[in-house]
């Protein structure tokens, strides 16, 4: 088996037509509801919010659906490094139709596979994919391994790094050396110490990411939420870059400071704190289980504070700012 190696950050933004010489953490963000037709322009009027060009869009497909090749030119063609998470689910409404770890390390679905592969290949730029991502505890996984993943623990692990090691293998045989493939537990897996288990391995991933959200009313740190410090000490030492792939909290405009500007100003400041981490990605979105009423907020929708706090955070040259 051909092995690779992450590219260094430098080298990444560069392939992405973005390479600030004081850059340390590129930012990202994933904005707007599954399906939107106005993707395009929701992304970039987050950017005008902020003044500045986003590093990373952050975009997810089901089993057959991805890639989403429209965006990925997109952002190719803006200057813009794509990333797209890959489900295993049939279909987002769905939680019991999926791609199952079984099936796919039989080969079923090999052909799929392969064609997705050769369209990525085709992009000819740097893709990075989050290949079923949250893989301890989101829900659709009872169906990936055909029983609650908690239920056996060991078992769950084995089957998914199997899967995880087939589709890589997948698309090497295919040619697609564009791909760089982000794997990207919850911080409870760390937390729980079971992270480590699911790892695939040096050769099969190129970014260690982290999923975290406040999904709480109360304002908290970023940096106290429990099990960052058990992921950066586990995964800093393996020499890969590190990704806080997928993180977010809620507006609330009755509270002062609220949840989401406390977290992403407490984020500005414990990212500097651990090098390691080189993607900081924010869920600019809908929540699919807000607080009941009377919460007024937007769920995690970048908004008032909490905006002007990532718009200060985007435009800090550690994060790529001018």
């Amino acid at each position: 088996m051909r092995t690779f190696s992450v590219l260094p950050l430098a080298c990444t933004l560069a392939l992405v037509g973005y390479a600030p010489s004081n850059a340390q953490v590129m930012m990202g963000a994933h904005v707007g509801a599954p399906g939107d037709p106005d993707w395009q322009a929701e992304f970039t009027a987050l950017e005008t919010q902020i003044g500045r060009k986003l590093a990373i869009d952050s975009d997810y497909a089901d089993w057959a659906a991805f890639p989403d090749l429209e965006r990925i030119q997109w952002d190719v063609q803006t200057g813009r490094l794509p990333m797209q998470s890959w489900r295993i689910l049939f279909s987002e409404a769905n939680l019991n139709s999926c791609a199952t770890a079984a099936a796919i390390n039989a080969g079923v679905y090999d052909t799929q596979i392969m064609h997705q592969a050769r369209q990525i290949k085709a992009v000819g730029s740097l893709v990075l994919i989050r290949f079923n991502y949250e893989m301890t505890d989101n829900e659709e996984n009872t169906c990936f391994t055909g029983f609650p993943v908690n239920n056996n623990v060991p078992l769950a692990a084995q089957e998914f790094v199997s899967a995880w090691r087939h589709v890589v293998g997948r698309f090497r045989a295919a040619g697609a050396t564009n791909v760089q493939w982000v794997w990207a537990p919850g911080l409870g897996a760390f937390q729980a110490g079971i992270a480590s288990l699911f790892y695939p391995g040096a050769t099969f991933v190129d970014w260690i990411g982290a999923d975290t959200y406040n999904k709480t009313l109360t304002p908290s740190s970023f940096g106290a939420q429990p099990g960052l410090n058990q992921f950066y000490a586990w995964a800093s030492p393996l020499g890969k870059p590190l990704m806080i792939s997928e993180n977010a909290a809620f507006d609330d405009p009755t509270q002062s400071p609220d949840p989401q500007t406390e977290w992403i100003g407490t984020a500005r400041t414990s990212i500097k704190s651990l090098p390691a981490i080189k993607a900081y990605v924010y869920w600019d979105s809908f929540a699919q289980d807000p607080p009941p009423p009377p919460y007024s907020g937007s769920g995690y929708i970048l908004q008032g504070p909490g905006l002007q706090n990532f718009k200060a955070m985007a435009n800090d040259p550690y994060f790529g700012g001018n």
